[in-house]
């Protein structure tokens, strides 16, 4: 087989080198996007490769195969390079099957009229080998089709670059630095590939394209292993972070630092650009010690101090960020500052204990103002309004629950000798030493009320008349022998006592009270210090 040097052949296999070996670095990066990027700089060592192969052939019958193989390089670069800038740029979702199969349709066609070009002659007119200084070339007449095919790679390169222009500007400045370079090392080959086509005949026939795809690989390399392309790739930027007040870190899927808004600067100790790369675990770890449930879990809140400011009061909120196709892809840390809002909170917790502290001083006021309404200031005892409303409630549930009630009037036995001859002081005590005796002798649930005057009612519910007569004439006992100290004196009193029980004396408060007023007053008249009840009256009456 006969083969021919040139020098312009060695640079073009430095260049398939150069871009094969960018595509394995590609490859090895297991970052989202990494694929594209891969098979793009394959395209492009098929395409040089390829061409160094024309010129060290010398038969036309292996210029023709590696012609036609180069193709696949030429044809397949802009396509792979438009779906490349879509990955990098995030606008993902135009990379549908529907969409992928209508990019495809004109570089599948070129190459099917490139390869059966003898039948039609649609892709180029001619193609012959010439001898050109003792140099063996492949010389051929461009067709309509190479025109047509010509036109639509241009047209795509050139949406791919403005995709990647606009998507730099929308980035922060570390980032921004890592689409310059793709973007510089993506212009060179199609500025070099507009020279070649513009002044084919200048370079002999030599198209400088492929060669320049090295030096398009070795600012790839510089981008991957200075910038960190493709192991710090952004996430997530637009106008609105950039603006935010809200401070935000954007991470990778492995949690590292990418990108800080500008906002980020107020919260940071330190210059924003010595963040970038660094796990956020590290830098949390100086904010709150619940750093890793914020990067393992779901969605997830809590709240921080600024360590330039502890006095300053953070939210920050940690959101994963996933692509369509469900893979996490990084997350979102959002820093708002909320001091201002957790004094107001303060201070609102404040006047809410002291509202309540009111509240609750309030509702004793009340209770003591409710007291007041039913109790005798004197006895303390309820008082009369008070014994009219409980006991209606009281003799309705007794009514209902088929149980008697129960109702003892007293009276104290010439109560006005006791004022007129010790004084109303005197006549106070007396009353009061009364409350207290009655208060000892009621059962839960009974209750004793003063009910004017030196009169008194004591309400006891289920229970017989024999039995309340029992505890009557205790009560009457114990009082009788009680002696009342005043001044150099002691006053001793007697007292007098009815009966009446409901339902049987009475089904009404009134009835019921009239009937136990009747018996107590029988007691007055039989001599005093005595108790009646008033079947005792109906008794002696019938």
């Amino acid at each position: 087989m006969q083969i021919q040097y040139h020098p312009y052949a060695v640079y073009l296999l430095l260049s398939a080198l150069i871009t094969l070996a960018a595509s394995g670095i590609a490859w090895r990066r297991s970052a989202p996007g990494s694929f594209t990027p891969g098979w793009l700089l394959v395209a492009m060592t098929i395409w040089s490769g390829s061409y160094a192969a024309r010129w060290i052939y010398i038969s036309f019958d292996a210029k023709l195969v590696w012609f036609k193989i180069m193709y696949i390089g030429i044809i397949a670069v802009p396509v792979l390079f438009l779906i490349f800038a879509l990955s990098l740029s995030h606008n993902e979702h135009w990379l549908t099957r529907r969409n992928l199969l209508l990019l495809s349709i004109e570089p599948v066609l070129s190459l099917f009229l490139l390869w059966t070009n003898d039948l039609h002659h649609l892709y180029y007119v001619s193609l012959q080998a010439v001898d050109m200084g003792g140099l063996v070339m492949l010389e051929f007449v461009q067709g309509p089709w190479y025109s047509v095919n010509l036109i639509y790679s241009y047209s795509t390169i050139l949406c791919a670059l403005a995709l990647i222009v606009l998507a730099a500007l929308r980035l922060g400045p570390i980032i921004r630095n890592q689409y310059l370079l793709i973007l510089t090392g993506s212009m060179v080959p199609w500025i070099t590939s507009i020279i070649s086509e513009l002044n084919f005949s200048q370079w002999q026939g030599l198209d400088l394209t492929p060669i320049s795809f090295g030096v398009s690989g070795i600012l790839f390399a510089v981008a991957v292993f200075r910038e960190r392309f493709m192991d710090l790739i952004p996430v997530a930027r637009s106008h609105l972070i950039e603006t935010m007040q809200d401070g935000v870190l954007v991470l990778d899927w492995q949690n590292r630092v990418v990108d800080i808004n500008p906002a980020m600067e107020k919260f940071l100790v330190g210059e924003p650009s010595t963040f970038i790369g660094k796990h956020a675990g590290d830098i949390l770890g100086n904010w709150t010690e619940k750093a890793e449930p914020l990067l393992n879990g779901l969605e997830s809140q809590t709240e921080v101090r600024a360590p330039n400011d502890p006095s300053r009061i953070l939210d920050l909120r940690a959101t994963p960020l996933y692509h369509r196709d469900g893979r996490l892809n990084g997350r979102l840390l959002v820093f708002r500052e909320i001091t201002e809002r957790k004094d107001v909170e303060r201070k609102l917790r404040a006047a809410n204990s002291r509202m309540q502290s009111q509240l609750i001083e309030i509702g004793t006021l009340q209770s003591h103002l409710r007291e007041q309404a039913i109790r005798d200031p004197l006895t303390n005892l309820f008082n009369r309004r008070y014994l009219e409303e409980t006991l209606d409630r009281e003799l309705a549930r007794a009514s209902r629950e088929s149980y008697p009630v129960c109702i003892i009037m007293i009276d104290i036995d010439h109560f006005k000798k006791v004022n007129d001859r010790h004084g109303h002081e005197a006549g106070d005590l007396v009353l009061k030493a009364m409350a207290d005796l009655m208060a000892g002798y009621t059962r839960r649930g009974d209750f004793a009320c003063r009910f004017g005057g030196e009169e008194f009612v004591v309400v006891m519910p289920n229970i017989s008349t024999d039995v309340a007569r029992e505890r009557a004439s205790t009560l009457r006992e114990t009082l009788t022998s009680l002696r009342i100290p005043y001044n150099q004196t002691q006053i001793a009193v007697t007292i007098s006592m009815g009966i009446a029980s409901h339902p049987a004396n009475g089904a009404t408060r009134e009835a019921v009270l009239r009937a136990a007023d009747k018996a107590m007053y029988a007691a007055k008249e039989a001599g005093r210090d005595d108790i009646r009840s008033y079947d005792q009256l109906q008794a002696m009456n019938n």
